[in-house]
């Protein structure tokens, strides 16, 4: 299975979405309440500077509450909130863990970090900026103390566009300094589904595949 670390670029961007934070900002708070209103999928790209070395990738993500799928970097991620399933299907393994607010590093059970709703990030400042060259409004975060101990990211800034709540980008910055920027495309929104079925993983798994089940 991919390391800790390649789960944590996989799904930092969700972290970005789906973790409740306090808001004084006009965009942050709108945006904010789309999103728990919604479904939403986007597509994204990442360009991350760690230990001097450019790592980059892309992805594309639907969300729905505690609930999720994700594809990026070679993983593949279910979640319907209860139990997820990480995919790696080049090395034809499967992960299968519980989603328990057992305390554990966020960065490990990425399903954790989605369904701690009740924690989160406090908006610390915003105004405007630039990103990818464009005006933008700006939000920056911090973690809440109950978070700060379980999660890598220190500092995250959300980037909308010009004083609206159309998210198009992120910067994270981690613990150990690396910083990680994310492009956002293809930002919709839909009706919620009261069914899960579509967040869980149900395909047939292939007799050679290693299955690691911790339920």
């Amino acid at each position: 299975m991919k390391t800790k670390y390649s789960r944590l670029l996989s799904v930092i961007v969700l972290a970005a979405l789906s973790l409740a934070a306090d808001a004084s900002s006009k965009s942050l708070s709108a945006f904010l309440a789309k999103v728990s209103l919604s479904q939403v999928s986007f597509e994204y790209s990442f360009v991350m500077n760690r230990e001097g070395s450019k790592i980059t990738g892309n992805g594309s993500v639907t969300l729905q509450d505690d609930a999720f799928r994700l594809k990026g970097n070679g993983l593949e991620m279910w979640c319907d909130g209860s139990t997820s399933w990480t995919v790696d299907r080049s090395a034809e393994e499967i992960l299968i863990q519980p989603v328990e607010d057992s305390g554990e590093d966020f960065a490990s059970n990425p399903a954790l970090l989605v369904a701690s709703l009740d924690k989160g990030f406090s908006e610390t400042s915003g105004g405007t900026s630039k990103f990818n060259g464009k005006a933008v409004t700006t939000s920056i975060l911090s973690p809440k103390s109950d978070v700060s101990s379980m999660t890598e990211i220190s500092l995250l800034k959300l980037y909308f566009k010009e004083s609206t709540s159309d998210l198009v980008g992120l910067e994270v910055k981690l613990n150990d300094g690396s910083v990680c920027v994310f492009t956002i495309s293809g930002f919709k929104t839909a009706e919620k589904n009261s069914s899960r079925a579509a967040f869980r993983f149900d395909e047939k798994i292939p007799s050679n595949y290693v299955v690691t089940d911790l339920r």
